[in-house]
């Protein structure tokens, strides 16, 4: 008797343990900031300049992207033969687009614009996210590519939601889906990373992503990463 009863103790302390040891949507996201590089590390990233090729549809696309946290960003893409830029700073953004027909450069909407804006926090969305009026919940767990995953999401009034599907090893991001606003329409948009690297100060960027698109798969390698390196503020002026 005392035999059972120690069992049954033991089970329910077992089991109760579980849930108390369980881990929370703020855990997560803290390992997740932690495999990045750490909170310290990521507040202190104040610059970017990337160097990236992408393909679709047969045709590659090099681009070119300038970052400076909260205050600017410029993206240059090669497309057959033309230019294509979007660039923004905290009060407006433009975009020359040739394959349009118009190589002036046009003010970007409202959409477009919160869109650069959440590229221009570098740190990524989920740092400091209740600071930025966010709510993170985990909505379950689920598997990418083979890969079990935290599936954390976050809200924020008047924006659409984000979910964020974290790797249950090694805390990146394996997958992104975001709602985005396209010629009046929303779309939902998956984008799948393929590995990270380490820079030199360590920090930690995806190495490549494929983006879906209804025209096909944008595949994108990330060829070079610099950090915090001096950026002319005249990058993020009107073109």
């Amino acid at each position: 008797m005392q035999v059972s009863k120690w069992v049954a103790v033991t089970l329910t302390v077992f089991l109760l343990g579980g849930k108390v040891f369980a881990q929370s949507v703020d855990d997560i996201i803290s390992k997740n900031i932690d495999a990045m590089g750490g909170k310290a590390k990521l507040a202190a990233l104040n610059t970017l300049y990337e160097e990236t090729s992408s393909s679709i549809m047969g045709n590659d696309l090099p681009a070119k992207v300038w970052a400076v946290n909260n205050e600017g960003f410029r993206m240059e893409m090669d497309i057959m033969g033309q230019q294509m830029i979007q660039v923004a700073n905290k009060e407006k953004g433009w975009a020359v687009n040739p394959m349009t027909g118009n190589t002036d450069p046009q003010p970007m909407d409202t959409d477009a614009m919160k869109a650069i804006t959440r590229r221009m926090t570098l740190a990524g969305p989920l740092f400091n996210y209740k600071e930025k009026g966010y709510t993170a919940t985990l909505d379950g767990k689920e598997t990418v590519n083979g890969k079990d995953t935290y599936k954390v999401k976050l809200s924020k009034p008047g924006e659409p939601d984000a979910t964020y599907y974290i790797d249950a090893a090694t805390y990146y991001v394996d997958k992104a889906s975001t709602t985005a606003y396209v010629n009046g329409t929303t779309t939902q948009q998956d984008i799948v990373y393929t590995g990270y690297n380490k820079t030199p100060e360590g920090y930690v960027f995806a190495s490549g992503y494929t983006l879906e698109l209804p025209q096909g798969e944008l595949v994108t390698t990330v060829n070079k990463v610099v950090v915090n390196q001096p950026i002319d503020a005249a990058k993020f002026q009107k073109p």
